[in-house]
């Protein structure tokens, strides 16, 4: 367990990096009123929703060296890293092209009219930065895979920080740049995801600690085309998964948009947006928990070590259980004080704190299927996690979010308690199958 929580700390620093510059938006964007963080939100749901299957694929990356590592070729790695950045060029094109088709054709979505103004201009911003975010991940899935979990905590610190200057200079016009509200904010991601991801392969290449993992000729092309099919093989499976939760999140989002009779009205989804960004915070703590699980059971699944993979899964699961209660906890007993955090207004609050309740439930359940899924991708089984993701997110948790909040009147309410059941069901069958999975491995020990 203190191998685990060792492993996981700078990877959760580096994942609660990613998503405060997330939660400093819409902190930031929130003050400009309710319609500016109802459209924020929308718009990063679309763009988390398009980029759950990019991202997905190149999480394969970790997956493959940590193997390689635990194999002892931890010199093949970097074949691995670069077959991962063509596949990040590859990725890129496709999702620019669908989140531009999206922002083109927004009134699809059905939403109010402020957002339907202001959503798509952000949108737009934030696509150009796609490229530069599928480069950082892939240059983390690669330095995380080798165990170098710190590179990238430094880099996603240093991102977040500039992200926050940036916010202050762009969205309110301070130092006499200039004031340009909401989309200020999407300029500023833009800029520090560029910022980040020179910094990240600048390490890569140049770093001495990376230095025994760098050929001193960089891989063929032909090397390189040997090596994707293994990425894709991993990879979509892996994108899939995340997509389907990802996507029942952002289109959860978009229920609760149809929600608001008065089409100038965009309460709910400003409480939705505010609870939502709370909760994703615990999840990415639990994620870095979940990420570093892959990791170590990758090693061990390349050591041919039994008994090790499950060790570690059973530390992994324990650690997720405690903190989640805890978690809990905090959300019950401050929700009004993480509220005001965001500088709701009154007519916000009093959707924000029931749902700030629910959220205690339902990140429990999120973090064990989080849990589970990685453990699952660090022994190589991604077709039926992917395939456990469909199922509860898809078939349980959309036609029950629609049926609970919009066809029985259950308000914002009935669509959280709809995608909570889908998260139980994901994490009972994802432990299931990963202990089930763990018994037939042809393993000495």
């Amino acid at each position: 367990m203190q191998e685990a929580i060792k492993l996981a700390f700078p990877i959760i620093l580096g994942q609660l990096g990613v998503i405060l510059m997330g939660v400093a938006d819409t902190i930031m964007v929130g003050r400009l009123g309710s319609d500016v963080l109802a459209s924020a939100n929308q718009a990063n749901n679309i763009f988390f929703m398009v980029s759950g299957i990019t991202f997905g694929v190149l999480f394969s990356v970790s997956t493959l060296v940590s193997i390689k590592v635990g194999e002892g070729r931890a010199s093949d790695s970097f074949i691995t890293y670069r077959a991962g950045l063509a596949a990040a060029i590859i990725l890129f094109a496709f999702q620019f092209t669908v989140l531009e088709i999206i922002a083109s054709n927004f009134q699809w979505l059905g939403q109010t009219e402020p957002v339907n103004q202001m959503a798509p201009g952000f949108l737009r911003i934030i696509n150009f930065s796609i490229l530069p975010m599928l480069l950082i991940i892939t240059a983390r899935q690669f330095t995380d895979g080798l165990g170098h979990t710190m590179v990238a905590m430094f880099i996603t610190i240093g991102g977040l920080l500039m992200n926050i200057f940036l916010n202050y200079l762009l969205i309110y016009g301070n130092w006499g740049f200039p004031k340009l509200g909401l989309n200020g904010a999407g300029w500023a991601t833009l800029i520090s995801r560029i910022l980040m991801a020179l910094s990240a392969l600048w390490y890569i290449r140049y770093a001495p600690a990376v230095a025994k993992y760098r050929p001193m000729k960089m891989p063929s092309w032909e090397a390189i085309k040997a090596e994707l099919p293994e990425i894709w093989k991993i990879g979509l499976p892996i994108g899939l998964l995340t997509f389907a939760e990802w996507a029942c999140f952002s289109i959860s989002g978009i229920m609760v948009g149809w929600l608001d009779d008065n089409p100038q009205d965009n309460t709910r989804l400003a409480a939705h947006a505010v609870a939502l960004n709370v909760a994703s915070v615990t999840y990415m703590v639990v994620s870095g928990i979940a990420i570093a699980g892959s990791i170590m059971v990758g090693n061990a699944y390349g050591e041919e070590n039994k008994k090790k993979i499950k060790n570690v899964a059973n530390a992994i699961l324990w650690i997720i259980v405690v903190f989640e209660i805890i978690n809990a906890l905090i959300f019950i007993l401050f929700n009004r004080q993480i509220a005001d955090l965001y500088g709701v207004k009154p007519d916000v609050h009093k959707y924000v704190l029931p749902l700030l309740a629910m959220a205690a439930i339902f990140q429990l359940a999120d973090g064990i299927q989080a849990g589970a899924m990685n453990l699952l991708r660090g022994i190589k089984d991604v077709n039926f996690a992917s395939g456990i993701s469909v199922l509860s997110y898809w078939v349980i948790s959309l036609p029950l979010s629609y049926f609970l909040g919009i066809a029985m009147e259950g308000d914002v309410y009935g669509i959280w308690l709809g995608f909570t059941i889908g998260l139980f069901v994901a994490a009972l069958f994802g432990v299931f199958r990963f202990y089930l999975r763990h018994k037939t491995l042809n393993f000495e020990y």
